[in-house]
């Protein structure tokens, strides 16, 4: 029997894992489908998760549903430090002042690759061995 996304009991090293936030089960199966086909390792969340190690992430791809919802969130996506890929539906206003690289939905999954691939290399030169 397949595993809900999301309900994993074990979940790999966050150094090379990209942590994924999105409410709709569809969009979260898609994502990681499309970044374990190019050899990323995922973990999927459906609501946003408090930690400490968000910023470990090689990056964090999120839904702006969640940012929009979450003030965690919202801080995290506004702190220059972090990598964030924020998926957006195109018809809520995203903030003048927003860091995240935008992904606007329906988007093309080389495009999602592309900005994985841009914001996961910097992380991978610092990462230690």
């Amino acid at each position: 029997m397949p595993h809900a996304l999301g309900q994993r009991k074990t979940l790999p090293s966050p150094t090379g894992t990209i942590a994924v936030f999105a409410p709709d089960l569809a969009l979260r199966q898609s994502l990681t489908f499309a970044l374990e086909v190019e050899g990323f390792c995922v973990a999927a969340f459906e609501r946003w998760k408090k930690g400490g190690l968000l910023a470990s992430w090689l990056c964090v791809v999120i839904d702006d549903h969640i940012v929009r919802n979450s003030d965690e969130a919202f801080d995290f996506v506004a702190n220059p430090e972090n990598r964030v890929i924020m998926l957006a539906d195109g018809l809520s206003p995203v903030a003048d002042d927003n860091l995240a690289k935008i992904l606007t939905k329906p988007f093309d999954g080389a495009e999602l690759l592309r900005l994985v691939k841009d914001l996961a290399a910097p992380a991978r030169v610092l990462a230690p061995e």
